[in-house]
């Protein structure tokens, strides 16, 4: 079964390579020890779970915790499912003014390639800010993006699973519904080449033999004949000519025959062409 592809994008997300004590002196020591910074600190630890969480319970999963790394991997990478953090306040790189709604924009690139492609990322909108602003929840849901409240707590990482597991279990549906169906085409497909291949092919087969067979005839007989008239057997030869002008004519007969199961076969060929159409429009 295919393992679900994950992207998360959040500032909060710490480094994998850097260990919890680590991250934290030097998130204070650039920054400052203050309450912001401590729960800025708390909800990077939960992050760090949650992407491990993810990880631990099979589904492969891709993080960017910069605004720019959040970009390139959208450009390049193809995804199940993107979990997006709304507020972007500790990227710096991005204008001051920008940072509340840069989610939205990341979302938009998801969405912009998801048109080019073809196909549909779900997308969870991940932000502690939905209580106290619920139109962002509003014009979440509107843009269909499921809007999920971001809080260091069992409950919202509970919840955040959950969303993960109805997604995974609809995709897996999804793609069972298309094999069962890809089955049913290829069963359709079998039908509906014997019924209309087996009895023209069949008769293209027999008249093919038979047209063979009398030109083989008729080109021994004219040999044999020749031969013949060189060893001076004039009565033999010529009937051995007569016998091969006779064999010639019906080869031509059969050939005229052979010509008409030729067709049939590739009127065959163009109605099978014509089904094959209409049904694959039907499974797409």
């Amino acid at each position: 079964m295919p393992t679900l592809h994950i992207f998360i994008a959040d500032d909060q997300i710490p480094p994998s390579k850097l260990p919890e004590q680590e991250f934290r002196k030097r998130l204070f020591a650039e920054y400052g020890d203050n309450a912001q910074n401590r729960r800025f600190f708390e909800q990077c630890v939960f992050m760090g779970e949650i992407v491990q969480g993810l990880r631990d319970s099979g589904y492969r999963v891709t993080v960017a915790h910069t605004y720019a790394d959040a970009v390139k991997e959208i450009s390049r990478g193809e995804f199940d499912l993107a979990i997006i953090d709304l507020g972007w306040f500790m990227d710096f790189s991005i204008p001051e003014k920008e940072r509340p709604a840069a989610g939205w924009s990341l979302c938009q690139h998801l969405d912009e390639k998801d048109e080019r492609s073809g196909k549909r990322t779900p997308q969870i909108l991940f932000s502690s800010r939905f209580p106290d602003e619920p139109e962002l929840s509003r014009e979440a849901a509107r843009r269909q993006k499921l809007p999920i409240f971001k809080e260091a707590t069992d409950t919202v990482r509970n919840s955040l699973m959950a969303a993960v597991g109805f997604v995974d279990a609809t995709l897996t549906a999804q793609r069972s519904a298309s094999s069962t169906r890809s089955e049913h085409f290829d069963y359709e497909l079998q039908n509906i080449a014997l019924s209309h291949f087996k009895e023209p092919l069949q008769d293209y087969r027999r008249w093919t033999f038979l047209t063979l067979t009398f030109v083989a005839i008729s080109l021994a007989l004219l040999v044999a004949g020749v031969a013949l008239a060189y060893t001076h057997t004039l009565q033999v030869a010529t009937l051995s000519s007569v016998t091969s002008l006779v064999s010639g004519t019906i080869s031509a007969l059969l050939y005229k025959h052979l010509g008409s199961a030729q067709a049939a076969v590739e009127n065959a060929q163009r109605e099978v062409l014509e089904q094959l159409k209409g049904r694959s429009s039907q499974v797409g």
